[in-house]
């Protein structure tokens, strides 16, 4: 074949080769002439049409290989919670009675959260919970329960995503699975494993608390009948009598009901009735001599009156015969 074929100048030619028409651009542009150095889009579409089947061809079969792959590839379910936290607020009191308070802040309780939902300890509690190590599904029948046990531990704490909060106190996590009912299960379980753990600790916030004040109650109880036993030995030996009224429970609790007891007591009353008498009459005379004599003094005294005029009559009398 003659492979010398002489070209013209003309910018353009025809080659014919084993069965294939191209169009060819010259190898270098006329000098002085107008060639573009942009892009050509009419020749780019001319060359994807000329080459369409080639191009379809590339297309249509990534897509079966894509549609392949998505049918090869094992689907994942993903099953979402959110959880609201509250920090944990313990008070006490202390023997000076001064109140103490112990809370965390916010992002400290947020990263502690946080990092106990995706702790092993809740994973394997789970798993316990959901009895995944007898699940041939998950773990399979090969081991012992204590390895499938661990094998259905990893599985959970693989599947396990938590986005914390960037403010707030409320977490998101989520669970993946082949299977949407293990990937809503197991979520519900962890968040109901987390309120309960949760819980627990707030009951034994509650219960170190209620033992913390039951001992002071019980120190403060010995303290008291010390001092009641101190004092009762005191008055003996003093010499003290007790003269309070009767308790509540209708007991006395001092020394009423002994002899001395409630000589004391008669004198003491007796003593209270005569002072009451003694201020009523001073009261009465004081305001008898600032207001002066009155129609029933005067009618009170008029016989006492009369006897001494009387009385003063024969003492003058007497004395006349007498001298």
């Amino acid at each position: 074949m003659n492979r010398n074929i002489p070209v013209s100048g003309d910018g353009k030619w025809i080659v014919q080769h084993e069965g294939f028409e191209r169009q060819l651009l010259s190898p270098s542009p006329q000098a002085g002439g107008d060639e573009s150095n942009g892009i050509d889009f009419a020749r780019l579409i001319q060359s994807f049409i000329h080459w369409r089947w080639l191009i379809g061809g590339c297309v249509l079969a990534g897509l079966v290989l894509a549609v392949l792959a998505a049918m090869a590839t094992t689907p994942m379910y993903r099953a979402t919670v959110t959880l609201e936290v509250n920090p944990l607020t313990v008070e006490v009191v202390d023997e000076k009675n001064r109140p103490q308070s112990q809370s965390m802040q916010n992002e400290d309780l947020i990263a502690t959260q946080v990092g106990l939902l995706t702790s092993r300890a809740t994973a394997e509690r789970v798993a316990q919970e959901l009895n995944l190590a007898n699940n041939r599904k998950v773990v399979g029948t090969d081991g012992s329960a204590t390895d499938r046990l661990r094998r259905a531990t990893d599985v959970v704490a693989a599947g396990i995503k938590v986005k914390p909060p960037l403010s707030g106190t409320l977490i998101e996590f989520s669970y993946s699975s082949p299977s949407p009912e293990l990937a809503a299960a197991v979520a519900n379980q962890i968040a109901n494993s987390f309120i309960s753990s949760g819980l627990q600790r707030r009951y034994d916030a509650s219960s170190y608390a209620r033992n913390f004040l039951s001992q002071q109650i019980a120190k403060a109880r010995v303290d008291l009948e010390r001092s009641e036993r101190e004092l009762v030995g005191y008055a003996q030996a003093q010499g003290i009598i007790n003269t309070a009224g009767p308790a509540n429970n209708g007991q006395s609790p001092g020394d009423v009901g002994s002899l001395q007891g409630e000589s004391l007591v008669e004198i003491n009353r007796a003593l209270g009735d005569a002072t009451a008498k003694r201020v009523a009459a001073e009261s009465a005379y004081r305001q008898g001599v600032a207001v002066g004599a009155t129609t029933d003094i005067t009618n009170s005294t008029a016989g006492l009156r009369a006897a001494r005029a009387t009385l003063q009559a024969e003492y003058q009398e007497k004395r006349t015969l007498l001298k």
